[in-house]
């Protein structure tokens, strides 16, 4: 595994006008992240180890799916097992070819215990622990991720500075503690400090004094203005690449930011992986990606010009236009469920809740994912990529359609009505034996009163 995961292969530094500022220079670069993923790329994250709606045996039907981020606290239960059985923690978890980052931070299910003075907390399946940086490190050895990211108090923007301040000082001390039980891991140094930009810098000076190959900016999901977003990712940039140490040239990670004019903000300002649950997040609402990408014919032909102007950049499969159009998901599109299945059928399958329909939806979102890091990759070598960004920011349409309510079945509705049923008679039943037990006493007081 070698100790350095990113080198820089390409940087530009001109002028673009954006939609808020007539012009700012432009620090998009393409550059090698992990073993070899190209870069600006996109991070998915896991549970389990594997992506949302998906199975290992879908994965080849995506070829861009080759690295994404893993959960500490899905594979602490397995370690025991792990140990006796002696099996490499990769064949376990069948991602032997994946190139992986291993982090302590649940990104799909959110289920992040706060962090106290007893140290950092995960909830694992089998309740919540307390984990050290020298049993964290242990699991690294076990599963050999080509990226660690250490233990680290992320907390959201809207925290107080002394919160905050106190997040930067334990993060940092984590750091050093990995960085003392590893063993020739490459550290991902995480970036903390809320929407305060002095805090930010002092992290970001810090994080790069460590021994650290690549960082990660985290807490700006919280973020909501977008302004500010992109000033404390130009804050990190600047500090990180100001830095004398080898950190100056690292991959810059950033976690929460996944929407993708968001995307091309901060790839503009020198962004180059994204760890984002976007795909996962809108195929559970039913919606397929549809976006203008670039000037191919399939992108400007008269059907999808149409699609766009009435729904916007999602298409919401459960409406019912869809129930009779035999068209694929998107005109043009070659991912696995365009190319074998149609609206009406992932409609269908949406509608009666069949897992097959998250698992086409969810392909086709990563497709088209994939496809818009991948033409960002290539204006960028080309020296393109401030016109595209501009082009694109007039082209992309905001969500002009509405997710439609989900409809419930008729079994799943009496189910839920009978079980509301019986919880209230249990309710009542709860409250009546409480009242006699009071009566009771009551009556024991009454009597113990008299006889005195």
């Amino acid at each position: 595994m070698p100790p350095n995961v990113g080198a820089a292969a390409t940087a530009t530094a001109t002028g673009v006008s954006s939609a808020s500022s007539a012009a700012r220079r432009v620090l998009a670069r393409s550059t090698t992240l992990l073993r070899d993923l190209a870069t600006p790329c996109y991070l998915p994250p896991t549970a389990m180890g594997h992506t949302p709606h998906l199975t290992p045996d879908n994965y080849a039907k995506e070829p861009e799916l080759r690295a994404r981020f893993v959960d500490f606290a899905d594979l602490a239960p397995a370690l025991d097992f792990v140990r006796v059985k002696q099996t490499a923690f990769r064949t376990f978890l069948r991602l032997e070819d994946a190139q992986l980052v291993l982090t302590a931070r649940d990104y799909v299910n959110r289920s992040n215990p706060p962090v106290t003075k007893a140290g950092f907390a995960v909830e694992t399946c089998t309740g919540r622990r307390t984990v050290s940086p020298r049993e964290y490190m242990e699991v690294v050895r076990l599963l050999q991720p080509e990226l660690v990211v250490p233990l680290a108090d992320e907390i959201a923007a809207s925290f107080g500075d002394n919160r905050q301040r106190v997040a930067v000082e334990r993060s940092l001390d984590w750091l050093d503690a990995c960085i003392a039980h590893r063993e020739r891991e490459p550290i991902c140094g995480v970036i903390l400090g809320g929407a305060d930009e002095r805090l930010r810098r002092l992290s970001a000076a810090e994080t790069c004094r460590r021994d650290v190959q690549a960082v990660l900016i985290s807490g700006l999901d919280s973020c909501d203005c977008a302004e500010t977003r992109g000033r404390l990712i130009d804050v990190v940039v600047d500090e990180v690449a100001a830095s004398a140490s080898p950190a100056a040239a690292v991959p810059r990670l950033v976690s929460g930011v996944g929407e993708p004019l968001q995307i091309l903000d901060a790839v503009s300002r020198g962004v180059d992986g994204f760890v984002s649950t976007y795909p996962a997040t809108l195929t559970s609402s039913g919606a397929a990606l549809a976006f203008w990408v670039d000037a191919s014919a399939d992108d400007d032909s008269a059907e999808r010009v149409r699609e766009r102007e009435r729904s916007g950049s999602l298409l919401h499969l459960r409406e019912p236009r869809f129930e009779r159009d035999f068209r694929p998901l998107l005109h043009g599109c070659d991912c696995f469920a365009c190319r074998q299945y149609t609206r009406a059928y992932v409609h269908h399958l949406l509608n009666v809740r069949e897992i097959l329909g998250d698992v086409l939806l969810y392909l086709h979102n990563l497709h088209q994912y994939y496809r818009f890091f991948r033409v960002m990759r290539r204006e960028i070598k080309a020296g393109n990529f401030a016109r595209f960004a501009q082009t694109f920011q007039e082209r992309y349409r905001a969500h002009a359609s509405q997710a439609p309510p989900l409809a419930v079945p008729l079994a799943i509705r009496e189910r839920q009505e009978r079980e509301e049923a019986e919880r209230a008679e249990q309710r009542a039943r709860l409250a009546a034996e409480k009242a006699a037990k009071a009566r009771e006493r009551a009556d024991l007081m009454r009597r113990g009163r008299s006889e005195t």
